[in-house]
């Protein structure tokens, strides 16, 4: 009997110890249906949560509650860094909470109307062939494509989010003349692509103090090889182009003054520009600070121009007013 209860015992013990050694530890954890962006005052639902063990494999989806997550503010706008706990470990993503999310572009418009002080709109992937308001007046004028008259406006796009305007209208005053307007202060626009209008002339133009551009591409609408300039006319404070890329597109502060201007890896394809059959990129340099002389700070940024306007009379002119840290590289 004694012999019997041994080996017995001798059993359970190795199984305990085999158990033991096959148990698997958890290495992470993994969040899926996180969202981008959220609209501001919401609750961040149905995020899944899965246990990673150390052989690869993942436990049971679980549905994540309120108590796993931390970070969180649905009051409060822009980015949020999120954390999630669970088994004792973490996942962290990044939210952007938005006071519009934006998916067309009647919604577009009808946000650009209607825009508020430090409002922060979050742009859904897509493109947005915005006509004219022909309602909103400023100045005494009225027919802007995209003007922004709010401080502390936030636009930022999500997944190649393209922004232009098939209306064609020829340059006649003020308000057909610009894609985009930036009158308020603090204005903010990341993530976005802008196509300069069929009739190009300043794809942006700065009046507001302290604006960013990031992250922004800037191209023209079709086959035609000029975009249109992002214009200054700051009196004041600083304008920042962060990640700006330029195709065709040009740079000029002619209408700024008692400003400045910072360039952080800004490139600008200026090479062969054409703003009509006898106004090329020697006429009306892809840079210009020549008159206004402002104040511009720039690092890691760059401009390609073309073989002829290397060897062109003005050459020379153009680049004893560029800034250190604009770089000029012919295209070939």
């Amino acid at each position: 009997m004694k012999r019997i209860l041994f080996y017995v015992l001798c059993f359970i013990a190795f199984l305990t110890f085999a158990t033991g050694c096959n148990k698997k530890e958890i290495v992470g954890i993994e969040v899926t249906n996180h969202e981008q962006y959220v609209l501001k005052g919401t609750e961040l639902k149905g995020l899944k949560v899965n246990t990673i063990f150390d052989d690869e494999t993942k436990g049971d989806l679980l549905d994540v509650t309120s108590d796993m997550i931390f970070g969180y503010d649905k009051t409060k706008t822009g980015n949020q860094d999120i954390t999630v706990k669970h088994q004792g470990k973490e996942f962290n993503y990044t939210v952007f909470v938005a006071d519009k999310i934006i998916t067309n572009a009647t919604e577009l418009r009808n946000a650009l109307k209607n825009q508020k002080d430090g409002e922060v709109y979050a742009i859904k992937s897509g493109t947005y062939d915005i006509d004219r308001d022909q309602e909103t007046l400023y100045q005494d004028q009225a027919g802007f494509y995209f003007l922004i008259t709010a401080n502390s406006l936030t636009i930022k796009g999500f997944n190649n989010v393209t922004i232009k305007s098939s209306v064609e209208s020829p340059n006649g005053n003020w308000a057909s003349q610009n894609l985009v307007t930036i009158i308020g202060d603090n204005t903010t626009i990341e993530g976005v692509t802008f196509q300069c209008k069929k009739e190009p002339n300043k794809v942006i133009e700065i009046i507001g103090k302290n604006t960013t551009i990031k992250d922004v591409k800037i191209e023209p609408i079709d086959t035609t090889k000029f975009a249109g300039s992002i214009y200054l006319s700051t009196t004041s404070g600083n304008t920042t182009l962060e990640n700006v890329n330029l195709i065709y597109g040009r740079i000029t502060t002619s209408g700024a003054s008692s400003s400045s201007l910072t360039l952080k890896n800004v490139t600008i394809d200026y090479a062969g520009a054409m703003l009509d059959n006898d106004t090329n990129e020697s006429t009306f340099w892809g840079f210009d600070n020549s008159r206004t002389k402002i104040t511009v700070n720039a690092t890691d940024s760059k401009i390609f121009v073309s073989k002829s306007f290397k060897d062109s009379e003005g050459y020379k002119d153009f680049t004893n007013q560029l800034p250190k840290g604009l770089s000029v590289e012919e295209k070939k």
